[in-house]
């Protein structure tokens, strides 16, 4: 793997049989998508295979295969990063999804510059499949390794601290706080955090198949020495914020937050909290205290926060010679027009 993801937290929560048995539970019954390949459970969590059929252009529809455990246009489940073979090797990964009969076969958010990732590439060139980069993204991070939280607050910029830290002391001062991990009251949590979520964004975090998904993966993902903490911050005995951290092999994950949006002025109080729970990530054993991918509502606040950063790329693997000629059609065109705008 890379520095940004140490051999000690590989495969990641998102390559574990919990994710993809979680994922199953939820999704599986969805008509949308149908399993291609029934495995034991004593084999990698990789061999569990899904399809859905997808209408590109009028009269002609194509099969697109991919892995369980991932978001899909077919099923919207929670997004899946750091895409891991966890004990396959590209070469059987690739020839194992190449017995069945697919157009084209989707993974998303794989470490650019991880082994893994060429392996893949390689492995699918080698079948004479297009590989076709579809998305790109960056995930965030403070390492934690080698590093303090001093330290940490003085690599960040004077803005980014004063949101981070310094307004504790006005936070304090505005009644008694208190944090507490709720772990393992899930549901009482995640009521909190869907509120908070409705009104930032206009609807809750996790419902139907995705609230049962995350549910049942932090029960079993504790069972296997994952740790949940479902940090909610207090002030006088009411929850203001809320943060949805895992602890996993060395790393924690940043999973989800909440908080009420105008609590006071003058405090960014998603960021303070964000804050607390860095700080107390210093404490761990912990690699890396992982924001993953994704934007703020009004800023990339997970990049000011990070010191460190990695890349994301998404891959579609064309096998139909049709759909081949549509992709590069489609890519020629996009490049004309942004060569003209």
């Amino acid at each position: 793997m890379t520095d940004f993801f140490p051999p000690p937290n590989y495969p990641g929560i998102f390559s574990t049989y919990e994710w993809v048995d979680a994922w199953q539970e939820a999704w599986a019954s969805s008509e949308k998508i149908i399993p291609v390949s029934s495995v034991s459970v004593s084999q990698s969590p990789r061999h569990k295979l899904y399809q859905y059929q997808q209408q590109k252009i009028p009269l002609l529809a194509f099969t697109t295969l991919f892995p369980a455990g991932i978001s899909t246009s077919a099923s919207r489940s929670l997004r899946s990063e750091y895409f891991m073979l966890n004990g396959m090797s590209a070469d059987a990964f690739i020839a194992m999804a190449c017995r069945y009969n697919w157009d084209q076969f989707y993974i998303p958010d794989i470490i650019a510059s991880s082994t893994e990732y060429s392996h893949l590439v390689n492995a699918a060139e080698a079948k004479g499949l297009a590989v076709l980069v579809r998305d790109n993204s960056h995930s965030y991070a403070v390492r934690l390794a080698d590093n303090t939280f001093e330290q940490y607050l003085k690599s960040i910029s004077s803005n980014t601290r004063l949101k981070l830290f310094n307004k504790r002391k006005k936070l304090y001062q505005l009644g008694t706080i208190r944090i507490t991990n709720l772990w393992p009251r899930v549901d009482e949590f995640i009521v909190m955090l869907n509120e908070f979520h409705a009104q930032r964004w206009g609807n809750p975090c996790f419902e139907g198949r995705n609230l049962q998904q995350i549910t049942n993966f932090l029960h079993q993902i504790s069972l296997v020495g994952g740790a949940p903490d479902l940090s909610v911050v207090y002030c006088d005995d009411k929850p203001i914020s809320v943060v949805l951290d895992l602890y996993y092999r060395q790393r924690i994950y940043n999973i989800q937050s909440g908080y009420i949006e105008k609590f006071q002025d003058g405090i960014s109080l998603g960021t303070l909290h964000l804050g607390m729970q860095v700080e107390k990530a210093f404490l761990s054993d912990a690699y890396f205290y992982d924001f993953m991918a994704g934007n703020g509502k009004n800023s990339n606040y997970k990049k000011s926060l990070s010191t460190d950063t990695e890349s994301f790329s998404s891959l579609m693997l064309v096998r139909n010679p049709l759909l081949k000629c549509l992709y590069r059609l489609n890519d020629a065109w996009a490049k004309f027009k942004n060569s003209s705008s």
